[in-house]
C-alpha cells in the first residue's frame, strides 16, 4: 500500500469516528430537533440496526394542500434505560405562529408504570409551534415549539426551548 491510500483509510476512520454533537443552541443545522423537557436538554437518539438504521426524527408537511405538520422524536438509550418520545402536530400550519390542537399523546415515556406513560397536551397552557421558514425545493423545514403534557398520574411535562431544522416528507 502507498502513502496516500494509508492516509485516505485514516482520514475516513476519522471522519466517520465523529459524532455530530451539536450545542444546545439554535444555530440551524440540518436534521437538528433539541428542546427541554422539565429544564432539562433533551435530543433524539436511536439504536442503529445493520439493516434498517434508525431514524430518531420523522417529519411530514403537506404544504401544497392541507398544510398539515407532524413530527416525531425518540430518545431511546442503548441500555433502555430511556425509551421517551415527543410529537407534535397541527393541522393547519404555515409560517409564523401555529396553535398546536388537542392532541394526544404529545410526550412518551416508556420506563413509567404503565398507567403513567402517555402525556396528553394540556390545554390550560400555551402551547404553540412557530414555522420560520420551509424550503420546499429542499424539503427543508425550520421552527421553534413549547407546550405542557400531563399524564394521568398527574405527571407535568413541560417542553420548552424547542427547536428543529430537518428534512419533511409529503
Amino acid at each position: 500500500m502507498n502513502k496516500l491510500t494509508i492516509l485516505l483509510i485514516a482520514l475516513l476512520s476519522l471522519a466517520s469516528s465523529c459524532q455530530k454533537d451539536e450545542p444546545f443552541t439554535p444555530d440551524w443545522h440540518v436534521d437538528v430537533f433539541r428542546c427541554k423537557v422539565n429544564g432539562v436538554d433533551w435530543k433524539p437518539e436511536c439504536q442503529s440496526d445493520p439493516l434498517f438504521g434508525c431514524d430518531a426524527v420523522d417529519c411530514q408537511y403537506y404544504w401544497k394542500d392541507t398544510k398539515t405538520f407532524e413530527i416525531s422524536a425518540i430518545s431511546r438509550s442503548y441500555d433502555n434505560s430511556i425509551d421517551q418520545s415527543i410529537g407534535i402536530a397541527s393541522k393547519y400550519a404555515t409560517i409564523g405562529d401555529n396553535f398546536l390542537g388537542l392532541s394526544l399523546r404529545e410526550y412518551k415515556d416508556w420506563n413509567k408504570l404503565p398507567g403513567c406513560r402517555f402525556h396528553d397536551l394540556d390545554t390550560t397552557t400555551s402551547r404553540r409551534l412557530t414555522i420560520l421558514e420551509v424550503d420546499t425545493l429542499k424539503y427543508l423545514i425550520k421552527g421553534t415549539f413549547e407546550f405542557t403534557a400531563i399524564n394521568e398520574c398527574q405527571d407535568t411535562m413541560r417542553i420548552t426551548d424547542g427547536y428543529f431544522h430537518v428534512n419533511y416528507r409529503f
